[in-house]
C-alpha cells in the first residue's frame, strides 16, 4: 500500500465527532474538514474573520443525520442575534478536530 492510499484511509475512517449545546438544547456534529473545505470557506469570506467562523457552522455543522443545520440564509442571523460565545465554541469544535469537548469546557 503506497503512503497516500494510507493517508485517504486514515482521513476516511475517521469518526464523526458530536458536541453538546445545552444553551440550545441540542447535540451538533462536525463533519470531517479537508483543506479544500477550509480554502472554500477563507475565499468565500474574503479576509472577514467572523464570516470565516460562521461558515463554519453553516457548512461544517449537522445532525444526527448528517442534514445541515443551517443554510446560508442564516449567515447575519448568526452573526447579528446569536450568543457570541457559543458561536465562536462552535466555530472551533468544526475547525480544531484535536481539541477534545473537556478541554473546551475548561476554556
Amino acid at each position: 500500500m503506497k503512503l497516500i492510499d494510507t493517508a485517504v484511509s486514515h482521513f476516511t475512517s475517521k469518526p464523526v465527532r458530536s458536541i453538546e449545546v445545552p444553551e440550545w438544547e441540542v447535540t451538533l456534529y462536525a463533519k470531517n474538514l479537508t483543506l479544500e473545505d477550509r480554502a472554500k470557506w477563507f475565499r468565500r469570506s474574503d479576509g472577514d474573520t467572523t464570516d470565516f467562523l460562521i461558515y463554519a457552522l453553516i457548512f461544517g455543522l449537522t445532525d444526527a443525520n448528517g442534514e445541515q443545520v443551517f443554510t446560508i440564509e442564516d449567515k447575519h442571523t448568526l452573526k447579528r442575534s446569536a450568543d457570541p460565545g457559543i458561536v465562536n465554541r462552535l466555530a472551533d469544535f468544526v475547525l480544531d478536530p484535536g481539541v477534545k469537548e473537556e478541554e473546551r469546557e475548561k476554556n
